[in-house]
């Protein structure tokens, strides 16, 4: 829910009547209504029942950490705009647009979305920044350089700022780290596999080089959440065992996607799909883009290799927050969709967000293959 939470009470106040709502002229209402001009002075000795539903913390629910929250707190101190916002928002709007303060005229058409409680101001559930933090918090959110959109979606989950987008973007595109390693030739569109009903039904999995040594990609076709795994050779035994290690962790999958190579098709791999009761299906041949979810999560996983080789980062950092950025198109990210769960990284949450939480997105992958499609079929015959 978007609305600020003194809506959000009032909608719970209302949860309890069943309303049903008649249009009357004004010529057939003869008598007028007695209890909307002889009503209730409103009263303090409300129960505790009702003090307990009607009363919701803001602050609980924002995916910010306690020390970020206190220096949000104090950046608020000395920013002029953000005073003149909460004493507005506490007092009420003006009814005249010119006699809005200039200083927040660009906040006056959210009005109905903005709050404030616990010294912060909010939009909706999200939490307003200072102008003095909005460069750290910038640099904060592109720290592991996940991309433009990844930023944004992150940024979207918890905070705002007049201009928010438009600075992110900017800011991205002068990284220099992100250009060194932008895609130098037009992606292909990929023709999308058939959609599964949950997580780990069906994984694809590849091999890559990177930096002289060799990896294992295993990503799951429901949640888009894959794992790397390092080879200490290109053995197909080995390439098993680290199979062997996911599939006793997450469940065994009904369908294994890979390519052509010798460690997919030697007999020893088609004894391990026997024995472990899975199908194994191989792309075309000459057609690396028939496992096409492999081959785009090696892609994404070099590039965040990469970025954190050059920023002198952990690349296991920059992994946490690829798999904890909500998908485009959907509301949840990659872990919450295998995991049921966000998981804890170095943005604090509060224990609630971490609860175990079981997530649908069929009809998001739905609507995601169908855009898929319509580009695709513009240049296919």
């Amino acid at each position: 829910m978007q609305a600020p939470k003194r809506l959000q009470r009032m909608l719970l106040r209302l949860q309890k009547y069943e309303i049903n709502i008649t249009y009357v002229p004004g010529r057939d209402m003869v008598l007028a209504d007695t209890l909307s001009r002889a009503y209730l002075q409103e009263s303090n000795n409300k129960s505790q029942t009702e003090l307990e539903t009607e009363c919701v913390n803001m602050v609980e629910y924002v995916p910010v950490s306690t020390e970020s929250m206190e220096k949000i707190r104090t950046g608020k101190k000395t920013d002029h705009k953000l005073q003149i916002l909460i004493e507005t928002i506490k007092k009420g709007w003006p009814a005249c647009k010119k006699e809005v303060p200039t200083e927040i005229t660009q906040f006056q058409s959210m009005q109905d979305e903005l709050s404030t409680q616990d010294g912060l101001v909010f939009k909706g559930e999200r939490v307003v920044i200072p102008d003095a933090l909005q460069a750290e918090i910038t640099q904060r959110i592109h720290s592991t350089h996940i991309g433009t959109e990844g930023c944004l979606r992150r940024a979207r989950d918890c905070i705002y700022w007049h201009g928010m987008n438009d600075h992110i973007k900017k800011y991205i595109a002068k990284c220099d780290i992100c250009r060194k390693v932008d895609a130098k030739q037009q992606k292909e569109t990929l023709r999308p596999h058939e959609l599964t009903d949950r997580p780990w039904t069906k994984v694809g999995t590849d091999l890559f080089n990177f930096d002289g040594r060799e990896y294992l990609i295993t990503v799951d076709y429901y949640s888009n959440f894959w794992e790397i795994d390092y080879l200490p050779d290109t053995k197909s035994s080995t390439v098993i065992r680290k199979l062997k290690a996911h599939f006793a962790r997450q469940g065994i999958p009904e369908i294994v996607f890979s390519d052509n190579g010798p460690q997919y098709s030697s007999t020893e791999f088609a004894s391990f799909s026997q024995k472990w009761d899975f199908k194994h299906k191989t792309s075309s041949p000459g057609y690396p883009q028939s496992n096409g979810k492999a081959e785009s999560a090696v892609k994404t996983a070099k590039r965040l290799m990469r970025k954190a080789k050059l920023a002198g980062q952990d690349p296991y950092l920059a992994l946490l927050d690829h798999r904890n950025t909500p998908t485009q198109g959907l509301d949840t990210s990659p872990a919450q969709r295998l995991l049921s769960r966000r998981t804890r990284k170095l943005i604090s949450m509060s224990d609630s967000l971490l609860q175990p939480k079981v997530t649908k997105n069929n009809q998001g992958l739905t609507k995601n293959r169908e855009r898929q499609s319509k580009y695709y079929n513009r240049t296919a015959r």
